[in-house]
């Protein structure tokens, strides 16, 4: 019989566990997305335990989505903090880390938006956006040391680039099929060079030279 967590830290350790066995099985498994008894089977939980923390897979893997977030923001705002000048480069590079260190970002990320607008309540969905514009404002504020001229706004035109440059370019068996047959070119099997190059442009086009060096 499972001990019922009831002080906050094993709350969370609890809710952390649900949320990476649920990862994992997605990394496994990218093309679906697991059911709560497989998740609470991965955990080593009951499936009613997995539902007192979230009320459907859909809200799990949301959160999933946002603790993703949340690490980037963390990051970037962690370098921002420092000393040290910050540069579009290191920008970049963080962006590119953690894209390498987090390979259920962009297709979990993809996912969630599709379930916020049918799968997700109202209320819940606007409570996400609600939490990750708080971050995203903190992040913004951390970033003006360096670069004065950035924006909400810029913050999110990248996200754009990011998710939208990857659905264009993420490997299947059409794209596979359209190289084969010359439609497309292989030139665009290198996602993270061709994201570098977009935000590269998009940042120097919003920002001055000085912001820049």
């Amino acid at each position: 019989m499972q001990i019922r967590a009831t002080n906050p830290e094993d709350k969370e350790l609890r809710r952390e566990a649900i949320l990476d066995a649920a990862e994992q099985l997605w990394l496994s498994q990218p093309e679906r997305m697991a059911n709560v008894a497989d998740i609470a089977s991965a955990a080593g939980l009951a499936k009613g335990t997995v539902y007192l923390y979230f009320r459907s897979k859909e809200e799990l893997f949301l959160a999933i989505h946002e603790r993703h977030v949340t690490e980037f923001f963390n990051r970037v705002a962690e370098r921002a903090r420092q000393d040290a000048p910050m540069t579009l480069e290191d920008m970049l590079s963080l962006t590119r880390q953690f894209l390498l260190n987090t390979p259920a970002f962009l297709p979990l990320a993809t996912q969630c938006h599709g379930m916020m607008e049918r799968h997700i309540p109202l209320e819940v969905g606007y409570a996400f956006e609600e939490r990750t514009y708080a971050r995203l404002n903190t992040v913004v504020a951390a970033l003006q040391r360096h670069f004065p001229l950035i924006t909400p706004a810029l913050m999110l035109q990248s996200y754009a680039l990011i998710l939208g440059l990857w659905q264009l370019l993420r490997p299947t068996p059409l794209k596979e099929l359209m190289k084969e047959r010359s439609l497309i070119c292989a030139c665009t099997d290198d996602y993270l060079l061709m994201l570098e190059n977009a935000l590269n442009a998009l940042w120097r086009g919003a920002l001055t030279p000085e912001e820049l060096t």
